[in-house]
């Protein structure tokens, strides 16, 4: 299972998506949207580069090494996007809760349209 072409093309689908994703990384005015596209990089980028390694690398040392990195990264991309926004949200707004100012619809299961949030006082 060596296709040398497919991985080739899987690699370059990689590095055009983070040139494209770099490009709207800087062109991104608030950091909470330049979090979109940095976590494309990490998710989507590495997934077809791994594809294209294990389609490409008859050892499967390599294989396995390169899924394990894959999952590592897809994983930890969320903890670290999520941790960035509140970093953001608490830098920005001194709180993390939202504000009674704040027009933040709450969803559960009672009321799936959404109801307002009525912040702290």
């Amino acid at each position: 299972m060596h296709h040398p072409l497919i991985a080739s093309v899987l690699v370059w689908i990689a590095v055009g998506l983070a040139i494209v994703c770099a490009i709207g990384l800087a062109m991104m005015k608030t950091a909470f949207e330049r979090l979109h596209f940095s976590a494309i990089i990490a998710s989507f980028c590495a997934g077809l580069i791994v594809l294209g390694v294990w389609l490409d690398d008859p050892n499967w040392q390599a294989r396995l090494k390169g899924l394990c990195i894959a999952i590592l990264l897809f994983v930890m991309n969320g903890v670290l996007s999520h941790a960035t926004a509140r970093a953001i949200r608490i830098r920005e707004v001194k709180r993390l809760d939202p504000g009674s100012d704040e027009k933040i619809l709450l969803i559960t299961k009672e009321h799936p349209a959404g109801i307002p949030h009525k912040g702290p006082s």
